[in-house]
């Protein structure tokens, strides 16, 4: 079994002969952002959907069940290894309250299986202190640093989910516009190669939320 490492680790992992440039890695997300019974925002229940090609490269060696599907147990091992290493990058969450960064709890409702023949993992990340989503205040993005994974929005109805939410609330996912330098660099980036921290912001989607004023 190979332990799929998805923090700035992960280059050493993937084939060399994948493509030259950044990214080389793509995972579809949904998010739920979760409020709490006064109406604050309390945390992101997030879904990561690994790609086929990374998905049959990460489960290589894993055993499978009499039905044919990998072993879940297995699963729940890679999971666990990536959520050790995420730990240190904020699980590629920067979640915002106006201009300050918020900060996170320990990660819970871990879970993985396969969709299909993608790998998929969903956990939640709360936050230290739920915040008030009203005057626009709340907003996130999720990217891995140096772009080496890109991670977008799932092309689904409903990529983000209120859950709970105050009547009224609504969202908008801005797409990225990244700077031409920022694209040149992310092209002459190979597999054996990092890009730098910080990278990945230009690509990444955030994600605003409109809530009635208190």
């Amino acid at each position: 079994m190979r332990l799929f490492v998805i923090a700035f680790s992960l280059f050493l992992l993937t084939p060399l002969n994948l493509a030259s440039a950044h990214p080389h890695v793509w995972t579809d997300m949904t998010i739920k952002i979760l409020f709490d019974k006064t109406g604050k925002v309390k945390g992101l229940h997030q879904t990561w959907l690994f790609d086929d090609y990374y998905t049959a490269y990460a489960i290589e060696g894993v055993g499978v069940g009499g039905d044919g599907k990998p072993d879940p147990k297995k699963l729940n091992e890679i999971m666990q290894v990536n959520m050790e290493h995420l730990k240190e990058y904020g699980y590629f969450t920067e979640a915002r309250n106006k201009d300050k960064i918020l900060k996170l709890k320990p990660i819970t409702d871990k879970s993985t299986r396969m969709k299909g023949a993608r790998l998929e993992m969903s956990f939640t990340t709360p936050f230290e202190t739920p915040v008030s989503p009203s005057n626009d205040s709340f907003s996130y993005a999720i990217f891995d640093p140096t772009y080496y994974v890109e991670m977008l929005h799932a092309e689904v109805e409903s990529p983000v989910i209120l859950s709970d939410a105050p009547t009224g609330c609504q969202y908008k996912v801005i797409p990225p516009n990244p700077d031409p330098s920022a694209v040149a660099q992310a092209a002459m980036l190979d597999a054996s190669m990092r890009g730098e921290t910080g990278l990945g912001s230009f690509f990444a989607e955030r994600v605003s939320l409109t809530c009635p004023e208190e």
